[in-house]
């Protein structure tokens, strides 16, 4: 991956943890300017803004937008 963490900002994503909690919403900010800390924030799909480091992360998908038909 080039852009390393970058990658993820602005896309909608499922994360699970470590510790097993789960998310679901648009990466906002991948904030990699205290390496080798990575914070990475996103809009959850209740709209709550979600903090959480890299390393917490077990997985990491890229989920499909879901497109309405008229």
């Amino acid at each position: 991956m080039e852009d390393g963490w970058k990658y993820w900002e602005g896309k909608r994503i499922f994360i699970l943890l470590k510790n097993h909690r789960q998310y679901s919403g648009t990466v906002v900010d991948v904030d990699d300017s205290n390496k080798p800390l990575i914070w990475i924030s996103i809009n959850d799909k209740f709209g709550k803004r979600i903090t959480f480091v890299h390393s917490e992360i077990d997985v990491i998908q890229e989920e499909e937008e879901k497109n309405e038909k008229s």
